[in-house]
């Protein structure tokens, strides 16, 4: 009887005791960090949360992308400056305005439905304009002098104009490619980005911190005097 008092008040002396057992998620990774870090550089975050090979992996596509923009940049605009020097050479306005003035002479003139831009104004546009539309034909030098209305002959009179477009087209080409390129960065950075968190999130789950606690009270479920105990578990 003696015992069991003693049990008993040592219990309400504790209740509630708590007996704790913990495992820490020792070396654990923020997600949030690792996301902003692959954001800022793509592969960092991996790098950060311990998955070395994939960071490796998306650091090389960021650096292949930024090449190949470079390079197919430079050509792109390589090739643009020299079919602008090509039609600096042979394209004039001079022989576009006399070709407007005959234009204007005819009883039934052909409408035009462009403005040539001023080149010093607006660059883009003048050189885009000058081998695009049929109407400005007659600029180029090498048929400067025959002078018709007809639409048809026109857009296809000019070996110059047929050669400036061909150039036009493959510069074009190279600078699209360039702005595609800048799109794969955006998407690679963006996936590298959610990766690393992700992979720092699994590396907190398989590290979770495991608690157990066991609370004693010197009542029983009734109320009466005992022994009760409750165990609780949260991974």
């Amino acid at each position: 009887m003696r015992r069991t008092t003693a049990v008993l008040l040592a219990l309400a002396i504790l209740s509630p005791a708590s007996v704790q057992a913990e495992t820490s998620a020792s070396g654990a990774k923020s997600s949030k960090i690792a996301f902003l870090l692959s954001l800022a550089v793509p592969g960092l975050g991996e790098l950060y949360s311990g998955a070395t090979k994939r960071g490796i992996g998306f650091m090389a596509a960021e650096a292949f992308t930024w090449v190949a923009y470079a390079s197919w940049r430079s050509k792109g605009n390589d090739l643009k400056a020299d079919f602008r020097q090509f039609a600096d050479q042979h394209w004039g306005e001079a022989n576009y305005r006399a070709w407007q003035a005959y234009n204007a002479s005819q009883g039934y003139p052909y409408v035009e439905t462009e403005t040539l831009r001023v080149k010093a104004e607006d660059t883009q546009q003048y050189y885009e304009m000058i081998g695009k539309y049929a109407q400005f034909v007659f600029g180029w030098d090498d048929v400067a002098a025959a002078f018709t209305t007809d639409f048809d002959i026109m857009r296809d009179l000019s070996a110059r104009r047929l050669d400036y477009e061909a150039q036009r087209n493959e510069s074009n080409k190279y600078l699209k490619r360039a702005s595609v390129v800048i799109g794969l960065a955006v998407i690679n950075r963006v996936v590298s980005a959610i990766h690393a968190s992700a992979h720092a999130r699994s590396l907190q789950a398989s590290n979770a911190v495991k608690r157990i606690w066991v609370d004693t009270t010197p009542l029983d479920r009734y109320g009466r005097p005992g022994v009760g105990a409750s165990v609780n578990v949260r991974f």
